[in-house]
């Protein structure tokens, strides 16, 4: 049921009168007029009827009688014309005065005479009342003609006019529609139908003003609303009645939802020790955190005003936010500096559903606590490598020379070495230099000459001297990926990561197996990658984590210090190696290499 309270009925009872009642008011005049005009043009008929009827009874005889009487049936056309308007003037005369402006007469087709009781005769007959006079005397009844239409019309009647069992003449009674006051009548009730219509139309006019009056008012108080609630929250749209008042109420609840959700995002932002900025596809900031506001050293105003009006001068943090929404490029755990704090800062692309661009969000770690820890557990875990170092440096030591000190005690007593105990020397001092070199190089190694260089050469190099040098080579498949950017690496030592990996691998393939060597560019971390896959025994679960450290093997011949060396090279490239092994399915070396970029200045690096 339509409850007139509502804006909406109430606008649409208004349509609706406005537009219905006109419509309604019309279809019932012209309804009206149709019937009326029927009714008039009946009624004239019945009139013409009775004017015919009272005339056809008015003559008493014939016109060939009249002529007789007359003495003019042999009497010239004119002359018979004459007597015959003189013996027709009285009973026309008669019906005039009975029916007025009805017109009367008689047709007479044997004299193709029109006469209508005047002094005169129609000789020349128009066509329209030459074809209705034949008609009668063919179809020998009563012929009504409407010409025209309204006020405009005229009504004609045609009647044969017997006398003595003969057909003799046409009766013709004519009336013009126009002369009666019906058409008066009509045209008033026009005018009334017309006068109330636009008074209907004028006071609906007037309601749907005064509404839509009303409705601009309330739809202007929820416009200042709306416009007051972009800068303050707390405040509420007035009541109003109908659908305005629900959508004010809407909209108060809606300014409420997003009151509390403001404040436990700024709750939540308050109880974050990580800085985070967000600033929108302008560079305006959106959100800024009270981390932010202290790492950054941001003033206070600083909402809505552009990050490179907000950040001190030389601040690395612009760079990084200026280039993320410029290129679309994301920083992942950047270091700005070397400095203290020490602070790692990333950024991301904000975009919307359709992966339009919105803004960017620079999000800041201070790492110095942790790194202070991290430095703290890298000492206690170097104080225990170096005490494993020292076993085994002893443990490898001793073993030499205890087959030196037996030999030259031996010496002492037979004053002559034997050639096979001098041989044995010189071999356990070989051994001991060794050992010392890579004890070296473990502790402190050569100084890194980093250089864009293609990996694929490295590789083929290192596989080719396995092919050619290596007693009992494993069946060797190489996969390397064409068109690989450079690497930014030193070649040399990047050279004896993979003899260190592919001897390993050999020496867990000792009857002859499978190694796969692929290159190939990883997108996801933006690196170049070696992957290294062996059929050998593989690595029980238990030793993985101790195979990169110094002294670690489970083979009764070498020192261990392979893996450790080359885990040292690729973390002073900044890179990484990861394993993966199943026992006796095999072991896979992933080796991840920095690509050659502009960015990249010349260095060297040491690590020691």
């Amino acid at each position: 049921m339509l409850r007139a309270k509502k804006l909406s009925n109430l606008l649409l009872i208004m349509m609706l009168v406005l537009l219905l009642f006109p419509v309604a008011l019309t279809l019932y005049m012209v309804s009206i007029m149709n019937n009326s005009e029927l009714a008039l043009v009946e009624n004239q008929k019945a009139k013409l009827n009775r004017a015919v009827d009272d005339l056809d009874s008015s003559m008493h005889t014939s016109f060939t009688g009249i002529l007789s009487n007359n003495r003019a049936l042999t009497a010239p056309r004119d002359k018979q014309a004459a007597v015959l308007n003189q013996a027709l003037r009285e009973p026309i005369n008669q019906i005039s005065r009975k029916y007025p402006r009805v017109q009367v007469g008689f047709y007479l087709p044997s004299l193709n005479l029109v006469l209508d009781g005047s002094s005169g005769y129609r000789q020349n007959i128009p066509p329209r009342y030459k074809s209705a006079f034949e008609e009668v005397l063919s179809r020998q009844d009563t012929v009504v003609h409407t010409i025209g239409h309204g006020s405009s019309g005229v009504l004609e009647i045609y009647r044969p006019y017997y006398r003595d069992d003969k057909l003799e003449a046409v009766i013709w009674a004519t009336e013009n529609l126009g002369h009666t006051s019906f058409y008066d009548r009509i045209r008033q009730m026009e005018i009334n139908s017309y006068a109330a219509a636009a008074l209907v139309i004028f006071f609906a006019l007037g309601g749907a003003l005064l509404l839509m009056r009303s409705f601009v008012k309330g739809v202007q108080r929820i416009k200042e609303g709306l416009q007051t609630l972009q800068y303050d929250l707390d405040r509420r749209l007035p009541e109003a009645p109908g659908e305005l008042g629900e959508i004010a109420g809407a909209i108060n609840g809606l300014a409420e939802r997003l009151t509390d959700v403001y404040k436990y995002n700024q709750l939540m932002l308050a109880t974050i020790d990580d800085a985070m900025l967000v600033v929108d596809a302008a560079g305006r900031v959106v959100i800024a955190n009270a981390a932010a506001a202290r790492i950054f050293e941001l003033p206070p105003d600083c909402q809505d005003r552009h990050f490179n009006e907000i950040f001190p001068s030389g601040s690395p943090f612009t760079g990084l936010l200026q280039n993320t929404l410029e290129t679309g490029r994301q920083y992942k755990d950047f270091k700005p500096g070397a400095g203290a704090p020490q602070l790692l800062a990333s950024t991301a692309l904000l975009t919307d559903g359709r992966q339009h661009k919105v803004g960017a969000v620079l999000y800041c770690r201070d790492v110095t606590e942790t790194m202070r820890l991290e430095d703290r557990v890298h000492r206690q875990e170097r104080l225990a490598s170096l005490g494993k170092l020292v076993a085994g440096v002893a443990h490898e030591i001793r073993n030499p020379l205890t087959s030196i000190s037996c030999y030259i005690q031996l010496w002492q007593k037979t004053n002559k070495p034997s050639p096979r105990a001098l041989a044995t020397m010189y071999s356990e001092v070989t051994r001991l230099e060794g050992l010392v070199e890579q004890l070296l190089y473990f502790a402190r190694p050569a100084e890194s000459r980093f250089v864009p260089y293609e990996l694929n050469r490295v590789v083929e190099k290192v596989l080719r001297f396995f092919r050619e040098v290596y007693r009992q080579p494993p069946e060797i498949h190489a996969r390397l990926a064409p068109d690989l950017p450079p690497a930014w690496i030193d070649p040399d030592q990047i050279e004896r990561v993979l003899m260190n990996v592919i001897y390993n691998s050999c020496q867990a393939m000792p009857d002859g197996g499978r190694l796969e060597v692929e290159t190939a560019y990883d997108r996801p971390s933006d690196s170049l990658l070696v992957t290294l896959t062996d059929s050998g025994c593989g690595i029980p679960a238990g030793n993985m984590r101790h195979i990169f450290e110094p002294f670690f093997t489970t083979r009764e011949k070498g020192m261990g210090l392979g893996l450790a060396i080359a885990h040292e090279i690729i973390q002073a490239h900044g890179g990484n190696i990861e394993v993966e092994s199943r026992v006796n399915r095999g072991t896979t070396f992933r080796i991840y290499l920095q690509r050659k970029e502009e960015t990249h200045a010349p260095v060297s690096a040491c690590s020691g």
